[in-house]
């Protein structure tokens, strides 16, 4: 293996690793799909750029919607964790239906806390 060979030993190859890739544009996005039209119009004048999405406004996280959804996916979330704990901890004991309802009271009851939490600091 001389010196201007690769490991695999192919001769002039060294650093040409990535010589088989084209070379990509700053203002290209990557490719693009057959059909597919420029930008809202069909042609932008820039190719490449994609149109702005709408947003709606309940893709707003602060938005009332989007608080409103925290607020349901908070408190279910922490009533399904802390339940599931209560539950385990039921099985590992062999305690039929002792720790699961406070699991859950613990849950909701947390998650109530860091909706108020979070509610204040906005």
């Amino acid at each position: 293996m001389t010196s201007d060979q690769d490991p695999a030993g192919t001769p002039g190859a060294k650093g040409a690793k990535d010589a088989h890739r084209p070379e990509r544009s700053a203002a290209s996005d990557g490719p693009r799909r057959a059909g597919q039209p420029d930008g809202p119009g069909g042609t932008s004048g820039q190719p490449g750029k994609r149109p702005e999405r709408r947003r709606g406004p309940s893709s707003d996280p602060d938005s009332n919607a989007g608080l409103a959804w925290n607020a349901v996916g908070t408190l279910a979330a922490g009533a399904a964790f802390w339940g599931f704990v209560g539950w385990g901890i039921d099985r590992l004991t062999h305690l039929h239906v002792v720790f699961l309802p406070i699991g859950i009271i613990v849950g909701v009851a947390a998650a109530v806390y860091l909706v108020i939490y979070q509610a204040r600091s906005r």
